[in-house]
């Protein structure tokens, strides 16, 4: 009996400190999407006066693997320039390597979707060709009402 409750308080570490990943590339993402927002609205610092989010759509195959991900991802407390915010968070990789994010805080997930925040045009095209160089997008939305490529279909999130 005691050999049995040391090994299991050998295993509630793993469990307390277990993070949630998700690993993206081609073989999960459907669309990638850039924009463009106004940093002072979002409270995000850049020297620019703008910063850009990455959207991943998530393939239909791929939304039953990430769903319960995200209903059972840990809530995390951020700081972000005096801001203090709660929110569930899970871990990005590419080809098993840490995917970038400008401002963690700002990270968005739902089962069908992620929106990472970047800083600079350039990187967010980085990140984007770092997960799927094939659906890497040809240009920034500036307008979210006016600037959506052909073929682009317009989703509502939960």
């Amino acid at each position: 009996m005691k050999l049995l409750l040391f090994l299991l308080l050998l295993l509630a570490p793993t469990v307390v400190c277990a993070q949630s990943t998700y690993d993206l590339s081609c073989d999960n993402v459907a669309k990638i999407r850039i924009g463009r927002l106004d940093d002072t609205y979002y409270n995000v610092e850049s020297d620019q006066g703008h910063f850009h989010v990455v959207v991943f759509d998530l393939k239909q195959k791929s939304i039953a693997q990430f769903a319960p991900l995200v209903d059972n991802a840990p809530w995390v407390t951020f700081v972000y320039r005096g801001e203090e915010m709660k929110k569930q968070h899970i871990d990005l990789t590419t080809h098993g390597r840490p995917l970038r994010d400008d401002v963690p805080s700002m990270a968005g997930f739902s089962p069908e979707a992620i929106v990472i925040t970047i800083i600079l045009e350039k990187d967010a095209f980085d990140t984007a060709r770092a997960v799927c160089p094939a659906l890497t997008p040809r240009k920034v939305i500036v307008d979210w009402e006016r600037d959506w490529e052909p073929g682009w279909v317009r989703r509502e999130y939960k």
